[in-house]
């Protein structure tokens, strides 16, 4: 069965609609037969010993169209907490597809799959729900330093502004509900014992101090001077739709904000220098500094969502599993940032390349 988590901290927490852009889709085939075209790119991959972004480049593409659920994954049968399946094709969320993808491109052979799969997810490769990388800020980055390397500053250069937070992993343990115990053929009564149990491995943690480094949105999109009558021009077109009585409450809300979208992109010189040097295969993670979600989820946070760098046909594009399309996509990097607005929340975007 399909399922949610009621309690998230990745993926979910990324609220925006952006441009999806035409690929070689396989959203056709079954969760199977989606494996198998994956395996099968493994080993032509090793056996062709390509490059590994065009190696990434690859096996990405073959998940396009995969369904999006979040929190899909758990430590298998022999979970103590979570009992969903360490591996599967049929669903992937922001981060399991990312991972997915490195350890495929990490792997010589199928076999080596799972194994690759493993040490990206947990630290140090040891499989338990307290050892898994939840926190990408200070968990998934951090941990996976034996096989990326952080280029956000080589890329950003003077620009590279950087995230702070606290990751209160106590705090998160105390906040989780029932609905974490997953896959586990339990009695209510029972499950709430194994919710204790799983409360007091977190009371282990410490508040962690982290910082992220982060390309700004405005170092992508550069202010133009505009013109006093462009920007008179610009305020009388919103001012227009605000009075326009003909639109509900909520269409003149949705329509004043495309406008606000099309405005700061016409008032934007899009710096594509910046863009071309993000190579293919990067991991790009979404930062919102000590973005505020404790009341929620017990602890504030830096990244929210994960996707992987496609440079094709002289463009950029993040290759993505998106929570709004609910699938695996292609989305032109330059709509997709565009969408947020100096008001947003999320700030910029970090750039580790794998370094094997």
């Amino acid at each position: 069965m399909l399922k949610k988590r009621s309690i998230n901290i990745g993926c979910g927490w990324l609220l925006l609609v952006a441009a999806s852009v035409s690929a070689q889709s396989h959203a056709g085939l079954t969760p199977q037969n989606r494996q198998t075209e994956f395996n099968h790119v493994i080993e032509s991959n090793a056996a062709a010993a390509i490059p590994t972004a065009q190696k990434i480049a690859r096996l990405s593409q073959v998940l396009l169209g995969a369904p999006y659920v979040d929190g899909n994954l758990g430590e298998g049968a022999q979970g103590r907490y979570d009992q969903d399946p360490l591996s599967r094709f049929d669903v992937f969320d922001c981060t399991t597809y990312v991972e997915a993808v490195l350890a495929g491109a990490l792997s010589q052979s199928v076999d080596e799959f799972l194994p690759n799969l493993e040490k990206i997810r947990y630290k140090n490769g040891q499989v338990s729900f307290v050892t898994r990388n939840h926190f990408p800020s200070a968990d998934w980055l951090p941990n996976n330093r034996w096989m990326l390397t952080d280029l956000t500053q080589e890329i950003g250069g003077a620009t590279t502004k950087f995230a702070h937070t606290v990751i209160d992993k106590k705090a998160w343990y105390q906040r989780m509900s029932i609905s974490r115990i997953q896959g586990l053929e339990l009695s209510p009564e029972a499950k709430q014992k194994r919710l204790s149990a799983l409360r007091k491995e977190g009371e282990k943690f410490a508040p962690e101090a982290v910082t992220t480094p982060y390309v700004p949105l405005t170092a992508v999109f550069q202010k133009k001077q505009l013109s006093s009558d462009e920007l008179a021009q610009q305020a009388h077109q919103r001012e227009q739709l605000q009075a326009n009585t003909a639109l509900s409450a909520k269409a003149k809300k949705s329509a004043l904000r495309e406008l606000m979208i099309q405005q700061h992109l016409a008032n934007s010189t899009i710096n594509y220098d910046l863009l071309n040097r993000i190579p293919t295969g990067s991991v790009i993670s979404m930062v919102r500094p000590d973005y505020s979600v404790k009341q929620w989820i017990g602890t504030n946070m830096n990244i929210t969502h994960q996707a992987i760098a496609i440079q094709k046909n002289g463009r950029l594009y993040i290759r993505n599993a998106s929570l709004i399309k609910k699938e695996v996509v292609d989305q032109d990097f330059v709509d997709y940032f565009s969408r947020y607005l100096e008001s947003s929340s999320l700030k910029g975007f970090n750039v580790q390349f794998p370094t094997f």
